[in-house]
Formats: structure tokens, sequence, C-alpha cells
């Protein structure tokens, strides 16, 4: 295996054109970084006293030595990167200090939530060498660039898993390298069908990086499903590190080697595809483009939370329709937003940007937080028993009663945050800046329904918050915001110059585009649908506080199905608290 990982590495350096050194150090650099990652998920979600079961601090010893190995490759890369292309250091720059900040991070005793905290920077460091690699240039580079983050990620987390030994022969292993292998083989196929010309596609050392690629996903699967029947002996835990290896070393050569087709247009060259037209409305509703990210998640958030209300009807529970039919809304939203012709002409089209904006800060969010998706999960899982692995139960505890959760659950923070990212981002150049790149176009859609989901839970969230205002109090954080959006959506319609018109500019769109007058339009829908949202989010307040006055027997009729909710939510609360 060991022969194998080298020679597609030595593959990878021929179709990248790096260098075998350089080759190499990327490949360092990312086993290295698939054990920094493998031993935190370890840590946090394989330990007996992880998520708050033990006061006593977690040793992240192993991750810490990963961790070092991952820094000093990647400052070794900045270094050939300054010598070799100067244009291309920032992300390596990126990764060296996200390496370096996990190394120290790892380098002493820390609690779950740091350990959680540094499972995230570690997961960031395995981005910026995929958005920035040369294969994803090219046409449907947003689908490539997703399907890549997916198999780096499930690649990484778990080879480096396998890499520490600790707790892999248990079942919570076996269900989690079964989803690996899932998100492998789906992710490994997508990339492969828009990377590898379907004409030619052992022309380029490209299309045989992908075929070892897949070989290599499908050798896991054996072995996977040989570990979730029997139990595995040395040889075949061996051969599941081996081909984890090879999977790693293939996965870098392919973000590394430049495309195999070459767009034809500045549209398809800057957004990975062509559109079939102006926006008119058959064109948006005909049009399909899959985000195999957020829209993959929506409908992955869909199929939790129903298994949840199954499982809660199977022990006996009921779950109120309503708030079921409100959380399948809102993904629906969120997936129509960034999946279909909304989504796909977004990045091209200022005004129907901003209406995929609206939907998914202010739409989808009030339907989210109305579905009590906390509340269902904390009902329908399972506690762990008393020397048993924690389990989501205890790490949705750990969680919601975080101090980052109770400073998100600040109203000032969310009022501010919701009503300032507006005059943050359009008012001040960022916008040009990240519409530009679809990772950043993905990480700003991320941020907007972050945004809008803490301000919705904020002011009229079903879940318990660890702080929250009187109804009253609510209402008026709801009142204060209006203003500023008007302020916003008004500044917008008057303003003569155009948002990101340089961008807009060097797309060359086939039709013609009037940007002042699409600018316009979107401040109209901006200023329609925004206040449309804040209204209805005050009548649902209004209803909220109606209830929670009419209703006095609401927090002790123990036969109330919403107040056993509420009850479960308060008493969580307070036993994570050591209350």
């Amino acid at each position: 295996m060991a022969t194998l990982a080298f020679g597609v590495t030595v593959l990878g350096a021929v179709a990248t054109g790096v260098g075998v050194t350089s080759a190499l150090l990327r490949f360092v650099a990312a086993v290295a970084a698939a054990g920094a990652v493998g031993a935190l998920v370890v840590v946090a979600f394989f330990r007996t006293s992880a998520a708050g079961r033990s006061a006593a601090p977690e040793s992240v010893a192993g991750g810490r030595w990963f961790a070092w190995v991952w820094a000093v490759a990647a400052v070794s890369l900045v270094l050939l990167d300054v010598l070799g292309e100067p244009a291309s250091v920032t992300p390596t720059i990126v990764v060296a200090v996200l390496a370096v900040v996990v190394a120290l991070g790892c380098s002493w005793r820390t609690r779950w939530h740091p350990v959680v905290g540094l499972l995230v920077l570690a997961l960031a460091g395995l981005a910026p060498p995929v958005v920035a690699g040369r294969v994803v240039g090219g046409p449907d580079l947003d689908i490539a660039t997703n399907a890549l983050l997916l198999h780096v990620v499930a690649a990484s987390m778990w080879l480096g898993v396998r890499l520490t030994r600790h707790g892999t022969a248990t079942q919570r292993y076996r269900r989690f390298s079964m989803v690996c292998w899932a998100v492998l083989m789906f992710s490994g196929a997508v990339a492969a069908l828009v990377l590898v010309p379907l004409t030619r596609p052992f022309g380029t050392a490209l299309g045989w990086l992908a075929l070892v690629d897949l070989t290599a996903v499908a050798a896991l699967g054996v072995v996977a499903l040989r570990r979730s029947r029997f139990r595995a002996g040395a040889l075949v835990s061996g051969v599941e590190t081996g081909v984890l290896v090879v999977t790693i070393a293939t996965v870098t050569g392919l973000v590394g080697s430049p495309p195999a087709r070459t767009a034809f247009d500045p549209v398809e060259a800057f957004i990975g595809y062509r559109l079939p037209g102006a926006p008119e409305l058959l064109n948006v509703l005909v049009t399909v483009r899959p985000d195999l990210l957020l829209g993959t998640a929506a409908v992955v958030a869909a199929a939790l939370y129903l298994a949840g209300v199954r499982r809660l009807r199977r022990a006996g529970r009921t779950w109120s329709p309503a708030r079921s039919a409100s959380w399948v809304a809102g993904c629906a939203v969120v997936f129509l937003a960034t999946s279909s012709g909304v989504g796909a002409y977004a990045p091209a089209v200022f005004s129907m940007h901003m209406l995929a904006h609206m939907a998914v800060n202010m739409v989808a969010p009030l339907a989210l937080v109305l579905g009590a998706p906390v509340t269902l999960a904390l009902r329908a899982l399972v506690p762990a028993r008393s020397g048993e692995p924690a389990g989501p139960h205890e790490w949705l505890l750990a969680l919601i009663d975080s101090p980052v959760a109770r400073l998100l659950a600040h109203p000032g923070l969310a009022a501010v945050a919701f009503g300032g990212s507006y005059y943050l981002l359009y008012l001040t150049g960022l916008f040009e800046t990240v519409i530009g790149e679809h990772w950043s176009r993905t990480v700003l859609n991320v941020v907007i329904l972050a945004i809008g989901y803490q301000f919705c839970w904020v002011v009229a969230g079903a879940d318990a918050a660890p702080r929250r205002l009187p109804h009253l109090g609510r209402l008026g954080v709801v009142f204060a915001v209006m203003p500023f959006h008007v302020i916003f959506a008004v500044l917008l319609i008057t303003r003569t110059e155009a948002v990101a018109g340089e961008y807009y500019r060097m797309l060359g769109l086939p039709w013609s585009v009037d940007l002042v007058a699409d600018q316009q339009l979107a401040g109209v829908l901006s200023l329609v649908l925004g206040e449309l949202m804040l209204i209805t989010t005050q009548v649902v307040l209004l209803v909220q506080w109606y209830r929670y006055d009419q209703l006095a027997g609401f927090r002790s009729d123990p036969g109330d199905d919403d107040a056993a909710a509420y009850r479960d939510m308060l008493s969580t609360l307070r036993r994570s608290r050591g209350g």
C-alpha cells in the first residue's frame, strides 16, 4: 500500500506539474491534517468523558503531533510556493496558520467545547487546497468544488480516526465508517463525472487519478461492509488504513491537476455553467443547478427531522404537525434558493441574488425556528447510559449550554448582526469581493442563513434559549430592526452606481442588462419581502404571547404535549449547568 500511495503521489506530480518534492509535501500535509482531524474527532465524539459527561479534561496529545507535522509541511509549501508561484501562496499561508493554531491548541489539556472549536478550525484547514486547486478552474467548477470538498472531508475524517486506533472496534465506528464511505462514493462519482471528459476518460493523468480514486473507494466499501457484519482483524484494519492513504494521495493529486475541459465564455469561467437566457419566469422555473452542499444539507435536515418525529410516534409520543410542516417548508426554501433557477441565476444577476438572499436570510429561518428542532432532538434522542460514550443527546446538551450559545442568544448581538449585515455586505465593496468566487459565495450563503436563524431564534424561536427577553422586549427588537432594513432598501433603490458593477460587466452576459435598473429591482424585492417577513415575525410573536398568557396551565399540565416539550428543554438546560 505504501508503494501504491507513492506511485499515486508521483502520478499526481505528473498531473499537476508541481514536481515530486512539492507533491510529496502536499501528500504529507494531507495525511497529517487527517491525523489531526481524526484525533479531535475521537476525543470529541468517541471518548466516554466527552461532551461534559466527565469534569476531567481530555488530552489531545495525539492530535498535537499530527498538527505539528501538518504545520511544518504547510510552512514548507509556503516557501516553495513563494519561490515558484507567488500568486498561489495565499491559500497555503491560510492552511499554515490554521495548522499552527490547531497544533498550539492541542498542546495542552482542554475540555470538550475547545476541542470542538479546534476540530472546526482543522476542518476549515482542509478547504483552501481544494477551493484554490487548478482542477476546479474549468466548467462545472461549482459542482466539482463541492464534490471534492465532501470527498476530502470524508476521507480525512475516516483516515484520521483510523490512525488514532481508539474506538475503531465499536459499533459507533462501524456506523461512522459507513457514513464516510457513502459520502466518498457519492462525491467521488460526481467529481469524476464533471471533471473527466466522457469521450476520452483515460486520455489524461486526471482520468487515471479519478479511476484509482473510485477503485479505492469501492474497496473501502467492501472493507466497511465486512466490518459492519463481522469483527475485523488486523489484516482488514491494515488494508482499510492503506486504502485510505491511497485515497488521500489520489485526491491530493486530483485537486492540483489542470482541468481537462476549458470554459468557452466568461459566464462559464466565473460561475461554472452556462445560463439558458435572460432571467425570465420560464427560464427561472425550468433551470435546475444542484448545490451539493446547501441543497443536500437541506434534504438531509428534513429527513432527519422527520425521522425524529417518527421515532417519537413509535414511542407513543406525539409531535405537532404544524411544527413538522414549518421545518420541512424552511428546508424546501433553502433548497429552492440554492438549487433551483433562483440559485442558478444568483451569481450572475443581482436581483436574483437578492431574492435568494431574502429567502435564505428571512423566509427560511423563520420557518425553521418554528419547527423547534432542538426540542424535537432532545425528546427523540436517547441519553447515553453511564459508562457508555456520550452520544448525540449529550453533544446537543453541551452545545446549547455553551458560552457560544449564550453569546448568540443575546438579543443585541442578533439585532446588530441581522440589521447591520446588509450595510456591511452591499454598501462597503465587500460584496464585489465575495461574489467573484464559488467558495466565497457558498460561505456567504451559510453566513446569511446563520445570521437569519440566530435572529429568528432569539425573537420568535420555539426552542428555549439560554437567555430570552419577554415577549414585549422581543417585539421591540423586531420593531427596532425594521427602519434599518427600510433605509437599506431605499439606499439601494436610489443608488446610481451599481453594486459590484465591475464584476457583472466582466461576466459579459449574452443578453442586455441595465445594472442600475436591476439593482433598483433588487432594492424593491428587499423592501417588500423584508418588511413582509418582519411583519409576519411580529404576528408570530403576538400569537406566541397570546398563547403564553391565555394558556395558564401550559407549564404545569402533565398531559399537554407542548408543555412536555417545553419542560424537557428547561430541565435539560438546568441539568447541563449542574443545577
